[in-house]
């Protein structure tokens, strides 16, 4: 198919459970060869549109034509088999696997007996490797990749099958912005070789940065499609993606503040010696490479990095975090960035998810009636969009299980809060909620220890910018210093980074 031509193409397409929309009937074409972004808030209806397209969701009414052949009876194999493809924000690779398992199966090359020919299984996956320009060994488990690495594994096993339509549902969350930028050259090569993409994202900066045009969602409906992303500001796509006029939050900073938490001498494994002083109320920012001691050490005063040396003390008294119930004790929470593996189990209710660990008993007995008060309070101030307290946590949106992570650490009236991305994956109107939540927070004699890849967010909040290298503090930033630039160029100074 020439470049330009349509890929694919949706004519009246929707969704309805019962008699509710999920998502109204829309018109949507993706051109062959191009980059296309699907932008919208959580619940908007990207995931019912991809879910349609790829086979896995049922529409209510409507056509789906794949290269101008209809394929609305189709479901999810035979869409796959036509190189429809849609790739989640995890890569859905067998960790104890290797590469080249993980690149072949499920269809690996058999002999006589049905018996495996792994030397058949390694040339091809190299030769998958070295079309996609991928520098691993097959040998390697894909467990000991990192989750960059991972995710364009994922891709080019995907890719391999024959794809003519790859859709890439937030493929940035948790990489950092060098790995980020080594993602999109990537993608931007296959691009110019003729591959389609759909790229899913909540940030308005990847979806101009990467994509040719985009279609932008609101409440269920199609509000805009066709659009060049880089012909408007960002503001005006944040207007069409919440249908009014974002107001992005900026925090009057305080930049000097009695001493709250202090580090004295602090070693902790994969980063030290430190010594630290955070005032009452202020939001200091941690930045750093992979390994450069920023999440180390927050980790470690969490009480998620055991075995450190030194002294942490909050309102000048020795505290111990040799683990996270230690941690809680002194009045330190961790709002971990990987919500899936550390910080939610789907299964149980936004109720029970709200009191983890950390249950109210009354005579000796979980008290539901404090739950359940608590549930209301933090409902209100939260605003988790849900059908009520005992949906489980995993029914709910991104944005919305990050609230009810917060909600959790908020439950253990801490007087230390460190927030590891905890924008990531969310919606704008989600992200300036969480913003103006830490900006409550402090004002309540709360100080903030802010992890974040997004040097611009950092500016918006952050009181001190505090960069690491080589597992130390390389540079502090206050004031009018913490710019964006500044932030960077902290991050790539003397590692031979270019920024």
């Amino acid at each position: 198919m020439e470049r330009g031509e349509v890929v694919l193409e949706t004519r009246g397409l929707e969704k309805k459970y019962g008699e509710n929309y999920a998502l109204e009937p829309l018109d949507l074409t993706i051109a062959a060869g191009s980059i296309h972004g699907f932008l919208g808030k959580n619940g908007a209806g990207k995931s019912t549109l991809v879910g349609m397209i790829a086979g896995s969701v049922r529409p209510t009414a409507g056509e789906i034509l794949h290269e101008g052949t209809d394929i609305t009876s189709t479901g999810y194999t035979e869409r796959r088999a036509m190189g429809i493809h849609l790739l989640g924000q995890h890569a859905e690779l067998v960790g104890a696997l290797s590469v080249a398992e993980n690149l072949m199966m499920p269809n690996l090359p058999r002999g006589a007996g049905g018996l495996v020919k792994w030397s058949k299984v390694r040339s091809e996956a190299r030769e998958v490797l070295e079309r996609y320009r991928l520098p691993f060994h097959v040998s390697t488990p894909a467990a000991e990749l990192s989750l960059h690495d991972q995710r364009r594994l994922a891709i080019a096993r995907t890719l391999r099958e024959g794809g003519s339509l790859a859709m890439l549902d937030e493929p940035t969350a948790a990489l950092s912005r060098s790995e980020r930028r080594e993602l999109f050259d990537w993608i931007r090569e296959l691009n110019a070789e003729g591959q389609t993409f759909v790229f899913i994202s909540h940030y308005n900066s990847e979806i101009q940065e990467i994509c040719d045009e985009c279609t932008v969602f609101r409440d269920g409906r199609l509000v805009a499609s066709g659009v060049n992303p880089r012909s408007i500001s960002s503001a005006e796509i944040s207007e069409l993606v919440t249908g009014t006029a974002v107001q992005e939050f900026h925090r009057v900073p305080v930049p000097e503040a009695q001493a709250h938490l202090e580090l004295r001498d602090f070693r902790a494994p994969g980063v030290g010696p430190i010594d630290l002083e955070i005032g009452r109320g202020q939001i200091i920012g941690f930045v750093g490479l992979p390994s450069s001691g920023a999440k180390e050490l927050a980790r470690a005063i969490g009480g998620l990095n055991p075995g450190h040396t030194g002294e942490i003390v909050l309102d000048g008294k020795a505290v111990a975090t040799a683990d996270v119930p230690a941690a809680h004790a002194a009045g330190i929470a961790y709002l971990t960035d990987d919500r899936i593996h550390e910080g939610l189990v789907k299964e149980i209710s936004i109720m029970e998810s709200l009191h983890l660990g950390n249950w109210p008993t009354s005579r000796g007995l979980v008290d539901f009636p404090a739950m359940k008060r608590y549930y209301t309070s933090i409902n209100q101030r939260l605003h988790i969009r849900s059908s009520g307290q005992q949906q489980p946590v995993g029914e709910l949106s991104g944005g919305n299980q990050q609230k009810v992570l917060i909600g959790a650490i908020l439950a253990l009236n801490p007087r230390v809060i460190i927030l590891d991305e905890p924008t990531v994956g969310v919606d704008v109107g989600t992200k300036e909620e969480i913003h103006g939540l830490m900006d409550e927070l402090t004002r309540q004699g709360i100080s903030v220890i802010l992890l974040t890849y997004d040097a611009d967010e950092m500016c918006r909040v952050a009181d001190i910018v505090v960069a690491f290298q080589d597992q130390r503090v390389a540079r502090v930033l206050t004031g009018a210093d913490i710019t964006a630039d500044a932030i960077i160029d902290s991050l790539v100074e003397h590692t031979g980074v270019s920024a």
